[in-house]
């Protein structure tokens, strides 16, 4: 994974990837200073986007709001990367509809 706007301050295994849970306080302070957080994943890696799926919704959690995650790739080939957002949920609908909460 390749932070576009993130710092190095996350703990790495051994290929160099960012461990998800040292993500999760990443994107969190990501998500309150700027409103998202980018990455760009290797279309081979499919963890990748598992963990920061996994990081994207803690960091949610952690902070008390829905998130949405947009991934983006490119159509003409399979080994172009994968670009990731994470933005706050605007449109997010309440668990229980208005109308039921009496």
């Amino acid at each position: 994974m390749t932070p576009v706007s993130a710092s190095t301050e996350t703990t790495q295994d051994a290929s160099g990837t960012p461990l998800p849970a040292d993500l999760v306080p990443v994107i969190t302070r990501h998500l309150e200073e700027v409103g998202e957080y980018r990455l760009v994943v290797d279309p081979r890696q499919a963890q990748q986007l598992v963990d920061l799926r996994w990081a994207a919704l803690g960091a949610a959690r952690a902070l008390g709001r829905k998130v949405h995650v947009v991934t983006s790739r490119a159509v003409e080939t399979r080994e172009a990367p994968i670009a990731v957002v994470v933005r706050f949920d605007e449109h997010s609908r309440p668990a229980i509809p208005e109308q039921r909460q009496s």
